[in-house]
């Protein structure tokens, strides 16, 4: 059997418990500690449970010998299990059969077990119970949610069953929006507009060629007296509401709907930007909405009678729609992922009307219309219940604003630059390892992207110091990308790491320095300056080259652990 490499993530949650952190805060999703307790035999029937449960989910790792009740040194008990006898019980165990990685991994002196979970091709169950891992939590599934999951692993799409309905059941009023839509797009789909109801539903898919009409085409044009979405406005969350709707309308013109009762209490100002051009600064940018609304219409469970939520304040609005993230999603790889439907045909339905971008950048395009106003991205989370998009209804950063909207095009569009400008603004310098998590990318992936962006004809960004191939280079504004952004550009006081990089890069051009050059270098004090060179005569990064006392002459040179 071959090893397996330990995953990144395991790696740094047992630094991370090393130097004090409790398991139980590490695990994820995708990480789960395990302790050996209780004799061989339970430990691996705990493996086993703990493998379906991760399988039902997204994946990940087991890790036995961690107890997640201690910290430190004392939390690596071990395990002598022996790795083979656990993998065959696992797949035995298991049904229907889930076939494991397990590595043996030494750390602190501890022999840990390390399994490598898959996401299972189909539902695993351990002894008749079937759990899916939410959160840090191995949670049951109702008889619903399991033939929901197994529907899903074996690629049915569920908007695609017949609904029973026919041709004949079309709401005029849904129509018309349908066709009003199509002669909207232009070109081919402008042809389709003036179909008959039967064959336009049948070219676009949504009914077959006797008239019978898919779950996606009743959803999408019949009234089903259901209600779809409630919406409700407030001015705070303590307030009480100002305006609520429930819509039970076919979902075309539901969709409308809801974006005209956002957009009747979303105000906005206008920005002139410095080529004369005006561009409106809404609270809630309506490109932003336009995907939550219709990623939430779309990627729903349709055996849940539950109605989408969209809840609307002053100071933030959120979509929730019911249904967990579909397999292979989860809030922290939503951006970088690739889209997984849960109702393919419903979806491709909404992209043919024009309403919903291409597959799989929806998100990136309520990423991009925050970033560009200088808010903070949409925040997304999910539960065994429901996925909720949440977004920040703070004021907008006119100087960010008008520097994005200048941009050439490939900038304005690249969303892990506007992640990156938004966090230069606040925080001076940034590492790659920093960008890694608001990339959702490994952090060797992030490296390569912030090399280049360092790397553009006109780039925004630049190394802090002369050295970029070590995996620690940071990231600054340049002058220009600085003078652009303006006020936006908030000077916080320099990070440990950034003093290091400006005192070692002096130091190594010029071979000394004293406290009157830190003190110009960095913008602060005499106590400051000697408060910083102490520290870095302490940790051997510096030396004393000169033998006076005090004053001007005491200088510091390279320390036989000076680095750059």
């Amino acid at each position: 059997m071959a090893t397996e490499r330990v995953p990144d993530e395991v790696l740094e949650a047992l630094e991370a418990i090393g130097r004090g952190s409790k398991p139980g805060d590490l695990e994820s999703e995708t990480l789960e500690f395990k302790s050996a307790r209780g004799g061989a035999r339970k430990t691996r029937m705990a493996l086993a449970e703990a493998a379906a449960c991760l399988a039902n989910g997204h994946g990940g790792s087991v890790v036995l010998g961690v107890d997640d009740d201690q910290s430190g040194a004392t939390a690596f008990s071990g395990t002598d299990l022996d790795e083979l006898e656990a993998r065959r019980y696992i797949f035995e165990t298991v049904t229907p059969g889930l076939t494991v990685g397990l590595t043996v991994h030494w750390h602190d002196e501890a022999r840990l077990l390390v399994a490598h979970v898959p996401v299972g091709a189909t539902v695993h169950g351990v002894a008749g119970r079937v759990t899916r891992r939410i959160g840090r939590s191995c949670l049951p599934l109702a008889p619903d949610e399991i033939a929901a999951l197994h529907s899903e692993r074996h690629g049915v799409d569920p908007s695609e069953a017949r609904s029973g309905r026919t041709v004949e059941d079309l709401d005029p009023v849904a129509m018309e929006v349908a066709r009003g839509e199509l002669r909207r797009l232009g070109g081919e789909r402008e042809h389709w507009a003036e179909l008959p109801n039967a064959e336009l539903c049948s070219t676009m898919g949504l009914a077959s060629p006797d008239g019978g009409l898919y779950i996606a085409g009743e959803q999408l044009l019949c009234a089903t007296g259901e209600e779809i979405v409630v919406y409700q406005h407030r001015l705070s969350v303590g307030s009480p509401p100002d305006a609520t709707e429930r819509i039970a309308m076919p979902l075309l013109p539901a969709f409308g709907r809801v974006l005209e009762l956002v957009a009747s209490r979303n105000p906005f100002e206008p920005l002139l930007l410095p080529n004369g051009q005006q561009i409106q600064m809404h609270r809630y940018p309506p490109g932003s909405i336009r995907e939550a609304v219709a990623n939430a219409l779309v990627h729903r469970r349709l055996d849940i009678a539950e109605p989408v939520r969209v809840e609307h304040f002053d100071d933030a609005l959120s979509v929730t729609s019911m249904g967990p993230f579909v397999s292979g999603v989860t809030a922290h790889n939503i951006l970088s992922t690739t889209s997984r439907p849960r109702n393919r045909l419903l979806a491709h339905a909404f992209r043919a009307f024009g309403l919903t971008e291409e597959l799989g950048t929806g998100i990136a395009r309520m990423y991009r219309s925050m970033l560009s106003l200088g808010k903070p991205p949409p925040t997304i989370s999910g539960s065994a219940q429901a996925v909720r998009v949440q977004f920040d209804g703070g004021p907008a950063e006119p100087d960010f604003a008008s520097y994005a909207a200048l941009l050439e095009n490939a900038q304005r569009n690249d969303v892990e630059l506007l992640l990156v400008l938004r966090r230069l603004c606040a925080s001076g310098t940034v590492a790659p390892t920093q960008m890694a998590h608001a990339f959702q990318r490994p952090k060797t992936d992030a490296a390569q992207a912030m090399q280049r962006m360092a790397a553009d004809p006109r780039p925004l960004i630049e190394p802090s110091h002369a050295r970029t191939n070590r995996p620690t280079t940071r990231y600054r504004l340049t002058a220009e990308a600085t003078r652009g952004l303006g006020s936006a550009v908030r000077r916080p006081r320099r990070d440990s790491s950034e003093i290091e990089h400006t005192i070692a890069t002096h130091v190594n051009k010029h071979g000394r320095i004293n406290n009157q050059v830190v003190r110009n270098l960095l913008g602060v004090g005499t106590p400051r300056a000697s408060a910083i060179l102490r520290e870095l005569v302490d940790r051997e990064m510096l030396e004393r080259i000169t033998d006076a006392p005090r004053g001007p002459s005491v200088a510091y040179g390279p320390g036989p652990r000076f680095e750059i």
